[in-house]
């Protein structure tokens, strides 16, 4: 069995030579060779001899050789990064967090059980301030982050009825029925009146690797609620192709109410855009505004099939 000892090399520097005094292990540097290198491991000599264009034929690193495989390796990263960039269509495209470079990276299953998000999202979850949702939002643009509603065409019908000041009717509180955290009314709400507009607040995702990096900018609390409060819907994005997506405000902590229980959703006689919601029937102030969860995401939102098709 040969030994993992690699290669102890004194190199004389007035040669042109890099000085290497060094001892690596094999196992460390197998994994960067690549098979333009041939290692040859004689069974009666325990270092290895390299052969290749980068060493000169006593073993020595030669420099010019080194220089010009680092020159071209650089271009090529920066075409590749380029590319990358761009995508298809325009969109841009996040690089794979370096974490994911060695392991697979990992299903939305996997990161909520490593994040233990099955006991924190048990537990008492604290609201969230405004400057807290901005931070989220500040994190999603600053990592690349694009409304896909900003490139809608005018006659979309997917597009929000919101005014631009529009301010929905509604405030954030634990609730008194052990829910945890939900969202009331501010004040007296007619039927048909919106209660909810437009996508200023909202952050969307077009792929795996941007909804994981989003994540890993997160405590594990934060990460396990961004992860309840987001999900994958098809028909978002500019094509109708799905996007991850979900609203930063404290519309994210509506809670379900069901076909039956549900006060706000679209009303079966009004043409709702796809991020409004009105008031299904008269409400008053401090009443519990719900939705109906079935009508845009499975109440299981680990099994949601859509997620795979993000490699989540």
């Amino acid at each position: 069995m040969l030994s993992h000892r690699v290669l102890q090399t004194k190199h004389n520097c007035e040669q042109g030579d890099l000085e290497l005094d060094n001892d690596f292990e094999f196992e460390k540097l197998k994994p960067s060779l690549s098979s333009a290198y041939k290692i040859d491991l004689p069974d009666d000599d325990k270092k290895i001899h390299f052969s290749s264009r980068l060493f000169s034929e006593h073993g020595h690193i030669d420099i010019k050789s080194l220089k010009n495989i680092l020159r071209t390796a650089t271009l090529w990263g920066a075409l590749v990064f380029v590319g990358y960039r761009i995508g298809l269509g325009g969109t841009p495209k996040p690089l794979p967090s370096v974490k994911w470079l060695l392991n697979p990276p990992p299903t939305l299953k996997q990161m909520y059980y490593s994040r233990r998000c099955d006991v924190i999202l048990h537990g008492t979850r604290p609201l969230y301030t405004e400057e807290q949702w901005q931070r989220f939002r500040d994190i999603w643009r600053l990592q690349g982050g694009k409304d896909p509603s900003k490139r809608y065409k005018r006659n979309d019908r997917r597009n929000s009825r919101a005014p631009p000041d529009f301010v929905p009717p509604l405030r954030a509180a634990q609730t008194a029925d052990g829910k945890g955290r939900g969202v009331f009314a501010t004040r007296d709400i007619k039927k048909g009146e919106m209660t909810y507009g437009g996508t200023k607040h909202y952050i969307f995702f077009y792929d795996g690797h941007s909804y994981r990096r989003f994540l890993d900018a997160l405590s594990d609390e934060e990460a396990c609620d961004m992860m309840k409060f987001t999900w994958p819907q098809k028909g978002v994005g500019i094509n109708g192709e799905p996007v991850i997506w979900g609203p930063m405000d404290n519309m994210a902590l509506q809670n379900d109410g069901g076909e039956e229980g549900a006060n706000i959703g679209c009303p079966e006689d009004k043409h709702c855009g796809m991020f409004d919601e009105y008031a299904l029937r008269d409400i008053k102030k401090g009443e519990e505004l719900l939705c109906n969860y079935s009508l845009f995401f499975s109440l299981d939102f680990l099994e949601y099939e859509t997620w795979k098709e993000f490699g989540l």
